[in-house]
């Protein structure tokens, strides 16, 4: 049986699009992009309760997690540790519904742990300041992650290297 290599599995959530990309980042910083949704895939929390909003994110986050780590998978990869970053607090939504739905991450997924960024305002895509929201990470991993996130940044940008997901519609 062979070894798998290492990654942080990095999600990127774009608030201002509703969307959110996965990628794989080794400890060298390589960006190994994986998934993407289409614009508007975590829109349908937007005018529910506060509680069906951390809930419908719980579950649609946790589904993409679990399409990462199995693209992860089939590329000889495996999560040393799972990075949330955020641009930005959920949209039109309280801004506590960013801490609980990182507490949440942060405290039931155990195996690997997790840890939730925001990108601070102001920063530049090529250099982005992160502060965590919740989570540890070990510091030569942060290191990876900064180096390699900038490079999954741009590569946002581009279509080819991502596998669109299209998810079911949201039932009310």
């Amino acid at each position: 049986m062979s070894t798998k290599q290492p990654v942080l599995l990095t999600v990127l959530i774009e608030t201002a699009t509703f969307r959110w990309y996965v990628a794989g980042i080794d400890q060298e910083g390589t960006t190994t992009p994986l998934l993407c949704s289409q614009e508007g895939d975590l829109a349908p929390y937007v005018g529910e309760t506060f509680d069906e909003q951390a809930s419908f994110l719980r579950h649609r986050l946790s589904g993409v997690l679990q399409r990462g780590c199995d693209r992860l998978w089939g590329k000889m990869m495996k999560p040393f540790e799972i990075v949330f970053v955020a641009d930005n607090h959920f949209r039109d939504a309280d801004e506590g519904l960013t801490q609980r739905v990182a507490d949440h991450f942060d405290q039931w997924m155990t195996s690997p742990p997790v840890v939730y960024f925001l990108i601070q305002p102001g920063s530049k895509p090529c250099s982005p300041q992160l502060s965590t929201v919740a989570g540890q990470i070990p510091e030569p991993w942060r290191e990876a992650l900064d180096k390699g996130f900038p490079a999954m940044v741009t590569k946002c940008g581009e279509k080819d290297p991502w596998e669109l997901v299209v998810s079911k519609p949201h039932a009310s």
